[in-house]
């Protein structure tokens, strides 16, 4: 009987807006107030400018809303999962790698000037981190530690239901915790971070690097059409020598940095979402069981380890439920 009640409630409140803007482009959503999505679009653009990029989003917004029948007084708000650090106690981006002009950029208030309703900022990880913690497969965790690996590696830190930031808004930046001291470079300019292992080009570049030991037509095969991607790589473990040197020693150091994390928090649950997630159960199945032999007993052992449920929705799901709480 309560949960039909809870069903009632959240077809009273009104939808919210979410906008996701990463390295993929922009996406904009209609999402019902239990986070359904119930319309979508989306812009692949060149990475011009912060405020071209912003006008896009707002476009889209605007394409969406009038084509499901709304004006922004029938939104309860907007959430923002953004890809690069973020302030979110002011609602400001600091900045992005891959757009001009998000330094200390004033993301909320232009939307809420905009829109008129409230709107919140959320990382990209973070945001998809509560996506899984709240819709997906962390569902019914209290504590939940989530690793996000794509382009680049992110993460966030789920305690008893909160998302942490950290005095320096850098909680949660699993890419960066140091795997090896001697490792190579990452995109932030340090040594031997996760991120140069463990992302999309941090993979490729080990495999393109370690070709050299291989022999003229091992390289010539790999080199050929379409190259080195992250999908050949895991494809050709079982045959490939090298390939499985590169698969091994990425899920050695995700478990060593799991490992480090679940026996510090011992969390219900670590979930690994990102499009390198999703390249195979190898990678998941690979860090459990690193996770299980290297953390701390009886942590290890009561930890669930499970890929994302909501793919590449997490993010702007997450975006979706924050700001249904503003």
């Amino acid at each position: 009987m309560p949960q039909r009640r809870r069903q009632r409630d959240d077809a009273d409140r009104p939808p919210v807006v979410g906008v996701e803007i990463g390295g993929r482009g922009l996406r904009v959503v209609v999402a019902s107030a239990d986070a359904r999505i119930v319309d979508t679009e989306r812009a692949i653009d060149a990475a011009a400018t912060a405020h071209a990029t912003v006008d896009i989003a707002c476009t889209l917004i605007d394409q969406i809303l009038t084509r499901r029948g709304y004006t922004s007084a029938d939104i309860a708000g907007i959430g923002i999962a953004f890809g690069g650090p973020v302030d979110v106690r002011r609602g400001v981006t600091l900045r992005s790698h891959r757009i001009d002009g998000f330094e200390q950029f004033p993301l909320v208030g232009v939307m809420e000037d905009r829109f008129g309703v409230p709107a919140v900022l959320e990382n990209d990880a973070r945001a998809a981190a509560f996506g899984e913690f709240t819709h997906g497969a962390g569902r019914g965790a209290r504590d939940m530690v989530y690793l996000h690996l794509g382009h680049g590696v992110g993460g966030a830190i789920i305690v008893r239901g909160t998302l942490l930031h950290g005095a320096a808004m850098t909680a949660g930046e699993i890419g960066h915790m140091v795997v090896s001291t001697n490792g190579p470079r990452c995109s932030c300019g340090k040594p031997g971070h996760l991120e140069a292992y463990a992302s999309e080009p941090a993979i490729i570049s080990r495999m393109t690097a370690r070709l050299s030991q291989a022999s003229p037509e091992e390289r010539a095969e790999w080199l050929s059409s379409p190259g080195v991607t992250l999908q050949r790589v895991f494809a050709r473990y079982e045959g490939d020598a090298i390939a499985q040197e590169i698969i091994d020693e990425t899920i050695q150091v995700i478990g060593l940095a799991g490992a480090n994390l679940v026996t510090a928090l011992n969390p219900d649950a670590f979930v690994i979402g990102g499009y390198v997630a999703l390249a195979g159960p190898r990678l998941i199945a690979g860090v459990r069981a690193k996770i299980r032999q290297y953390a701390v007993e009886p942590a290890a052992q009561r930890i669930l380890v499970a890929p994302s449920h909501l793919g590449t929705d997490a993010g702007v799901i997450g975006a979706v439920v924050l700001a249904g709480r503003v």
